[in-house]
């Protein structure tokens, strides 16, 4: 798949404050993600850099365990400075706008973090080079992102969703490009929506399935209504909307 950028964009745009309230699997990802980091990368990261600030669940953990560091904070939409600066301001921050598989990174980084991010990207394995030619020797990459059985109703259901990469094909990758694997862990979760439509606004109010611009006809929604009741409903007739995040962290030993 190659990936709609503005597509992507002004889906993530549109939806920023219905994401902050409703993308709380994402925020739990990020909290782990930071005492993770808090765990493995100690205290000496003098030069720091956030891929996919987005609304700042990741951002706000980050600046408080190092106030002390300088900080390149990017996204993909400027939108993202409304949300993220009041974590920004009490450091030394830089703002970088665009594409990460595309714009240049700044150099001699200790510590380079991600969530929920590296899953929109066409090739990975050039990204995690490039970071590792931005990270110090020593210094750490981690990332969250998202794995096979991720939204797995709505592939089986409609056909459609993101390519996504197994816990070992992302550790393969970083070992590739120059990364000692400090920790990598995944695990799937369940959230319970009282319809199929339902699990739809959920999708479209946290923007994480951006793939696609066409509409859905009458008959596909009836089809796909029904296909998601009869596949996925529990006992009580609610559904389920599967997540499968997957925390990896790499030191950079060359």
């Amino acid at each position: 798949m190659i990936k709609d950028i503005e597509l992507i964009k002004s889906r993530f745009e549109s939806n920023f404050k219905t994401y902050n309230k409703l993308a709380l699997i994402q925020q739990q990802i990020c909290n782990e993600l930071s005492l993770l980091i808090s765990t493995y990368c100690g205290g000496d990261i003098a030069r720091a850099m956030e891929v996919g600030a987005g609304t700042g669940f990741l951002t706000s953990n980050l600046t408080k365990l190092y106030p002390n560091s300088e900080w390149y904070l990017n996204d993909l939409t400027p939108h993202s400075q409304n949300f993220i600066s009041e974590f920004a301001e009490p450091t030394s921050h830089s703002y970088i706008w665009g594409d990460a598989e595309e714009i240049e990174f700044p150099q001699n980084l200790d510590l380079i973090a991600s969530s929920s991010t590296v899953q929109w990207f066409d090739d990975i394995d050039s990204f995690i080079s490039k970071a590792n030619r931005a990270n110090n020797v020593g210094g750490y990459i981690a990332l969250t992102t998202f794995g096979r059985e991720n939204f797995k109703e709505i592939n089986s259901t409609m056909g459609e969703g993101l390519e996504y990469l197994s816990r070992a094909e992302l550790e393969e990758i970083l070992i590739k490009n120059g990364y000692d694997i400090v920790h990598s862990n995944d695990y799937t979760k369940s959230l319970l929506f009282d319809t199929p439509l339902d699990v739809l606004r959920h999708i479209k109010a946290t923007g994480v399935n951006s793939i696609k611009r066409e509409r859905l006809t009458k008959s596909r929604l009836l089809n796909f209504e029904n296909s998601y009741k009869s596949l996925f409903s529990i006992a009580d007739g609610r559904v389920t909307l599967t997540y499968h995040p997957i925390i990896i962290i790499g030191k950079a030993h060359i």
